[in-house]
Parts: structure tokens; C-alpha cells; sequence
């Protein structure tokens, strides 16, 4: 699920990085595999955390060939 938070917003913005919530089991591989899957698009790198409440935040930086805010724009969250 895409976060469209205002930090969200503006990673997006400045770093061509996509921010999600993930499944707390899934790790970077699948991320990265479902992400190209969904959005047709080639993923250079996945970073995660784990939030206080339990959920996983994932950051999905894609390749300079990609920008963000139209990957952002076509998936809904702007």
C-alpha cells in the first residue's frame, strides 16, 4: 500500500524513492519483485524499516530511466 504522507511526497520528489507499507514477514527480494511486477517499472535499490506500531515501511528507489512523480502520479498517490 503507498504512503502519501508529506515526508512520502517529498522523498518522492527528491530522491525518485517510492515509500510503501509491506508485510512485516516480506523481505527486500520480494518487495522488489512485486514492485516491478505491479508497476512495470526497474527498482536500483529497496531500504525497510520496521515502524513502532509493527507495520514495515519499505523505500523503493528507482532507476534513473523511471521518474518518480510519474510512477506516483499513474499509481494514485499524488
Amino acid at each position: 500500500m503507498p504512503l502519501a504522507t508529506e515526508k512520502a511526497l517529498k522523498t518522492i520528489e527528491d530522491h525518485n524513492t517510492l515509500v510503501f507499507l509491506a508485510h512485516p514477514m516480506a523481505n527486500k527480494k520480494q518487495i522488489k519483485d512485486a514492485a516491478e511486477k505491479l508497476y512495470n517499472i526497474k527498482v536500483a535499490k529497496v531500504n525497510t524499516l520496521i515502524r513502532p506500531d509493527g507495520k514495515k515501511k519499505a523505500f523503493i528507489k528507482v532507476t534513473p530511466d523511471y521518474e518518480g512523480l510519474d510512477i506516483a502520479n499513474k499509481i494514485g498517490i499524488i
